[in-house]
C-alpha cells in the first residue's frame, strides 16, 4: 500500500519523558490524547535515558533522544534538562503535564504561517519501511524523518513508577537527518518486526533558530 500527504503549517509536539519519571504519566497522557485525535498535531515521544539508572530501565530509551533533548535545553537557555518537556515546533517549551500551556502553544503555532512544504510516500516490505521525501526548504533546513509507534502497553517493575502500566503512543523509534534544504530523496528505515501500529513523520527545522516550519504524516 502507498500513500501520500502534504502538509504545512502543522503544529509538531515533541515530549521528553521517561517510564521511570512520577511526573510523566499525566504528559504521556496528553500525548496519547493527541495521537488518537490525529488532527492537525503531530506528537512524538522521545524517552530520554537519563531516568534509567534510578531503578527501571525504559525499554524505549535512548541516549540519541536524550542528545536531542539537550540541544534544545541548550537553544532556550534553561539551566538543565527536565522531564517531562515539551517543545512545541521547535519554538515554545513547557512543562509536558501543563495541558492549559500546551493547548496555548498548539493554537498559537497552528496560526503561524507554514514555511516551505514537505511531502511524504510510504510503503511497507514485512520490516524494511520506504519514505519517499520531497521538501522546499531554505538551505539553512533540515528535513528529518522519523519513525513512531503508537498503542504499547509495559508493566513497570521497578522505580518510581512500579505497579503501574504505561500505555505509550507516539513514541519515538528512528530518526534520520534526511538532508538539507530541497530535495527529493528516498530513505528506507528497518523496523523490529515486533513494533506494531507504525507511522512516519517528515519535517523540516531550522538550524539556526530550531524552528520546525512543515511537517507531515503518514500512518502505516
Amino acid at each position: 500500500m502507498i500513500s501520500s500527504i502534504v502538509a504545512v503549517s502543522v503544529v509538531v509536539v515533541e515530549l521528553f519523558t521517561s517510564q521511570g519519571c512520577s511526573s510523566c504519566p499525566p504528559a504521556d497522557a496528553l500525548i496519547s490524547r493527541l495521537a488518537q485525535s490525529r488532527a492537525q498535531v503531530i506528537p512524538l515521544a522521545f524517552h530520554v535515558d537519563y531516568w534509567d539508572h534510578l531503578g527501571w530501565r525504559d525499554p524505549f530509551s535512548s541516549p540519541e533522544w536524550t542528545r536531542r533533548q539537550m540541544m534544545y535545553t541548550h537553544a532556550f537557555r534553561l539551566n538543565s534538562a527536565y522531564t517531562p518537556q515539551m517543545v512545541v515546533n521547535g519554538s515554545r517549551q513547557l512543562v509536558g503535564s501543563n495541558s492549559l500551556a500546551m493547548s496555548s502553544a498548539i493554537d498559537e503555532a497552528s496560526r503561524a504561517k507554514g514555511v516551505g512544504s514537505v511531502a511524504l510516500d510510504v510503503s511497507q516490505s514485512g520490516t524494511k519501511i520506504t519514505a519517499a521525501v520531497r521538501a522546499e526548504a531554505s538551505p539553512s533546513s533540515d528535513v528529518v524523518l522519523v519513525l513512531f509507534e503508537n498503542d504499547v502497553s509495559t508493566h513497570i517493575e521497578r522505580g518510581e513508577n512500579e505497579g503501574r502500566t504505561a500505555k505509550d503512543d507516539a513514541i519515538v523509534r528512528r530518526i534520520v537527518r534526511v538532508g538539507g534544504g530541497s530535495l527529493t530523496k528516498t530513505v528506507t528505515l528497518d523496523a523490529d518486526p515486533t513494533w506494531k501500529h507504525l507511522g512516519v513523520v517528515a519535517f523540516v527545522q531550522d538550524r539556526t533558530n530550531l524552528a520546525i516550519t512543515a511537517a507531515a504524516i503518514r500512518y502505516l
